[in-house]
């Protein structure tokens, strides 16, 4: 993949600071300066908060409320992906934006090195039905109140927008392999913790 593309994902995210005015652009303005109108750009955009730390935001509630949303057009073939009007509208604080670009990008530029144009059945555009009922599963996997839950149902769903991205169709099934066992871990986190609680003496 050429490192020099400024159509990259990295590269957008990096010239996001310069676009963003006001100390609390919405969402919809964060979004739309991403290239929300296609389906891996916003993916990514709704994907990486849920993976990068941010005290103070309930990142994980939000984001994968928004990505089981957008998942649920993608099921019904929906010709344009969306966030909801409520959502769009919501404001964040510019410095948390700035947390998030800055430890974002590392993240990003380190799996873009590694794709390239591949498996090309994987990334057309009459798989995303089928990828909306898998996102939709990390979605409310990430919006759950599951203590580390976040982090690998939030990277599959990166590295599957990544992979629609650059037509890698690699990328696209290792996303759904890390989905695979995102899911398996989370089943044990929540069976450790109910466990915990029902075995605690009263």
């Amino acid at each position: 993949m050429d490192t020099k593309d400024p159509a990259r994902a990295s590269a957008l995210l990096k010239r996001l600071h310069g676009r963003m005015t006001g100390d609390k652009p919405t969402l919809g303005e964060v979004l739309g300066h991403l290239g929300d109108r296609a389906p891996g750009f916003l993916l990514l955009a709704l994907a990486i908060p849920a993976v990068v730390p941010t005290p103070g935001l309930p990142a994980g509630m939000i984001f994968g409320t928004v990505l089981a949303l957008v998942a649920i057009q993608m099921i019904v073939g929906r010709d344009r992906l969306e966030v909801p009007g409520w959502i769009g509208r919501r404001r964040v604080a510019r410095t948390t934006l700035e947390k998030i670009v800055e430890k974002g990008t590392p993240l990003v530029e380190r799996l873009e090195a590694r794709l390239r144009t591949r498996w090309p059945s994987l990334t057309h555009r009459g798989v995303l039905r089928p990828l909306g009922l898998f996102v939709l599963v990390m979605g409310v996997l990430i919006a759950l109140p599951i203590p580390f839950g976040n982090t690998l149902p939030g990277l599959a769903v990166l590295v599957i927008a990544l992979g629609l991205i650059v037509k890698d169709g690699l990328a696209v099934a290792a996303g759904l392999g890390l989905g695979v066992a995102a899911t398996g871990v989370s089943a044990m986190l929540v069976a450790g913790s109910w466990w915990a609680i029902t075995s605690a003496p009263i």
